[in-house]
């Protein structure tokens, strides 16, 4: 019998404004303008020292996205066209991860000068998901297992929190102080449009040492 865990769908709408929770706490959202909790300073890129991308941003959620002691985080990417910098690295410094805690809110930088993404807000939707399956690992796998991984793949939600990361190609969690990171959020690139290769998916991670100085990693595969 399929062990079908809990966690969160990533549930996309058009968005119309900062969240009316009253709390201060920003929406889970794609695009547009980020909505600091704190003082949030846009990301440059390492490789090319251009400002990068908002893609999207997620907020601590008590009992359903823990981000403690940050209050939002914030994901970036360079996409400057005269250059290829390798934006799906979580260590190359063509993406980012920042982290807030909540505080004044201020946004700093220099931002890019091409068009936001459309802006989207990401709703929280309870949804199950296979994570034995999920969690095969696919060099070992039986023909049977592989099926299963398909099959759970085509049923998890495509964008979600918590969870199993359902990897487009294959397992790519990145390692941080000498272990694997846990696995936070994914989001595919449609209906969004955003750069991840051809309709792909991007992965949030989080170090498991609570006084890593960079806690967080994105990455990203293409289909």
């Amino acid at each position: 019998m399929a062990d079908l865990s809990p966690l969160w769908a990533l549930v996309p709408g058009i968005s119309s404004g900062r969240s009316e929770t009253g709390s201060g706490v920003p929406l889970a959202k794609v695009g547009g303008v980020p909505e600091p909790v704190g003082v949030l300073r846009w990301p440059v890129c390492a490789a090319c020292g251009e400002p990068m991308r908002f893609l999207f941003q997620l907020p601590h959620v008590p009992g359903r996205l823990d981000l403690a002691p940050y209050a939002a985080v914030y994901v970036f990417q360079c996409e400057n066209p005269d250059t290829a910098c390798e934006r799906w690295d979580p260590h190359a410094g063509a993406n980012a991860v920042v982290a807030v805690e909540s505080g004044a809110a201020s946004l700093e930088g220099t931002r890019p000068t091409g068009v936001p993404y459309a802006e989207w807000n990401l709703g929280l939707a309870l949804a199950e998901e296979d994570t034995e399956a999920l969690s095969v690992d696919v060099n070992e796998a039986t023909d049977e297992q592989l099926a299963a991984l398909d099959r759970a793949l085509e049923e998890a939600p495509e964008s979600k929190v918590g969870g199993v990361a359902g990897w487009v190609n294959g397992d790519a969690t990145p390692e941080c102080c000498g272990e694997p990171m846990r696995f936070v959020a994914q989001l595919a690139a449609m209906p969004f449009g955003l750069a991840f290769g051809d309709n792909g998916r991007g992965y949030l991670f989080r170090c498991r040492r609570g006084e890593c100085g960079t806690p967080f990693r994105f990455t990203w595969q293409g289909a």
